[in-house]
């Protein structure tokens, strides 16, 4: 089993790359693809023209990851009534771990992001605790970096584990894009929901409120709440925290 940095451009339709629906899509293939032929995704990164991966698998296998995640999120688009083509697939073995990882997650800094933590295109949120998506396992990656280190690579500084004491009642449209934030999620996948509304009833909000922005009961509301949301913390902290943007 090999590392490999793997990297290929957009060659027409940047604009549908764009799409948080097309890339979350891509995301989710790639891990599912990954997982089917028994290789690892340990890092990766979206741009506007571009997408990173940093793998670890044989080589065949490897390929075979790449070509299904393009070509699935190529038609996934023109089913869509959209024009995604990707270019050749470029790849090279690892030398140094942790530059691999932070030339993944440099990839929207050099577009002009504020900051490493700034975009959720990349897996550096996951890597540092900011987002727990079923896409990607971020602890395989941690096993493998310093993940201070890695931080400080992209201009990164440390970032004290403050709790916000903000106003509440943020608007509950606010409070459902930080929960699916976190979750790796679109605001309307219900993946999400349970982060949401514990996130509402923590920040003032009540049950039958927040049922009616969901179109769900008051006593679904209370049934969400009653299972614990590890990521809970993880969006009160987003809230108060301007660097994480939420989109």
């Amino acid at each position: 089993m090999s590392l490999f940095l793997v990297w290929w451009s957009v060659v027409r339709g940047a604009q549908f790359l764009a799409g948080a629906n097309v890339r979350y899509g891509l995301l989710e293939r790639l891990n599912r693809t990954a997982s089917e032929r028994g290789v690892e995704v340990l890092a990766f990164g979206l741009g506007r023209e571009e997408v990173r991966l940093m793998l670890r698998g044989d080589d065949a296998a490897v390929l075979n990851v790449v070509r299904g995640t393009k070509v699935g999120t190529q038609r996934a688009v023109e089913w869509a009534g959209g024009d995604l083509w990707f270019g050749e697939t470029r790849r090279e073995v690892v030398d140094e771990v942790e530059e691999a990882v932070a030339w993944c997650h440099r990839l929207p800094v050099d577009e002009g992001a504020a900051g490493p933590l700034a975009s959720p295109w990349t897996s550096h949120r996951d890597l540092l605790g900011w987002r727990r998506a079923e896409f990607f396992d971020a602890e395989r990656l941690r096993a493998l970096v310093d993940v201070a280190q890695v931080h400080r690579r992209l201009g990164g500084h440390d970032r004290p584990a403050r709790r916000y004491r903000g106003p509440k009642r943020e608007p509950l449209n606010a409070l459902l894009r930080v929960a699916a934030a976190v979750r790796g999620t679109l605001p309307t996948d219900k993946r999400s929901w349970g982060v949401f509304c514990q996130l509402a009833r923590a920040r003032g909000w009540d049950a039958q409120e927040v049922g009616r922005a969901l179109m769900l009961s008051p006593r679904r509301v209370r049934q969400l709440c009653e299972v614990r949301e590890p990521m809970l913390r993880v969006a009160i902290r987003t809230l108060g925290d301007p660097a994480v943007h939420v989109p």
